[in-house]
């Protein structure tokens, strides 16, 4: 890749994150505030808010799809969107893998980390959207229990934070106790593609896959139902199933 082309895709990058904030801001102060007030429920405001998300989400893939920052590659794309009380599961080898996946599951919920609902730009959709894991466990069950009983798709990412260059991490089995809590299957979702150099935990903000363009590929792999763990015990089932879900997803990356 020549100069030119590198610099041209680092400045793309600073360019999407600049309206990824900007998007985060316009949807806080006009977009929510308008959905809350024709939404006579706090779950249709809920509902409503998510597909807005799912939208807003589409227009920055979209936009950095055409001005040549990344490109989205959905395998069973249909499939994926039409989800309903589903828990996903995946690997996360960059900053940009939850908006691929909003951008592809209108009615995701997610579990996040506590300090993002004190960051600046995203405070306000975090919080008003999302279930914090800085709640007990007993809480955190029930609250995602109760969305996964709505309808919604819960994402949740095993490793707990974004993955380093030398591949997967250790899955926490956290996911897995909540499919066994709620009786909701799994579905892994591998996402892969080309090295998210730039985009990856601790990397420089100047930098870019010095190689080729940032391609997300996102593949749904066979569900995971807890009900076929049920006659072992609970830590044992959580462990075989957390082992499963990531051989799979593991598997799946190494095609």
């Amino acid at each position: 890749m020549s100069k030119l082309i590198l610099w041209y895709r680092i400045l793309v990058k600073l360019f999407l994150f600049f309206m990824f904030g900007l998007g985060s801001i316009v949807l806080i102060t006009v977009v929510f505030p308008t959905i809350r007030l024709f939404s006579p429920s706090s779950q249709t405001f809920k509902r409503r808010s998510r597909k807005a998300m799912c939208y807003t989400q589409k227009f920055f893939v979209g936009l950095g799809t055409l001005i040549g920052g990344f490109e989205l590659k959905v395998e069973n794309k249909e499939y994926l969107s039409h989800l309903s009380g589903k828990i996903i599961v995946a690997n996360h080898p960059s900053l940009l893998d939850v908006v691929m996946l909003l951008s592809v599951i209108p009615n995701a919920d997610c579990i996040i980390k506590a300090s993002l609902g004190h960051h600046n730009v995203i405070s306000g959709i975090v919080n008003t959207l999302y279930i914090s894991n800085s709640l007990d466990f007993d809480h955190l069950t029930k609250e995602c229990t109760k969305s996964l009983k709505e309808g919604n798709c819960l994402i949740i990412f095993p490793e707990g934070s974004r993955t380093k260059a030398d591949g997967v991490h250790h899955f926490q089995r956290g996911a897995a106790h909540m499919a066994l809590s709620s009786g909701c299957s799994l579905v892994p979702v591998a996402i892969g593609g080309t090295d998210k150099y730039g985009l990856r935990k601790h990397d420089p903000m100047l930098s870019y896959n010095p190689k080729e363009k940032y391609i997300y590929t996102l593949t749904p792999l066979p569900e995971v139902n807890p009900k076929d763990y049920a006659e072992i015990p609970v830590p044992a089932a959580a462990r075989k199933i957390t082992e499963k879900i990531k051989t799979d997803i593991e598997n799946a990356l190494n095609r």
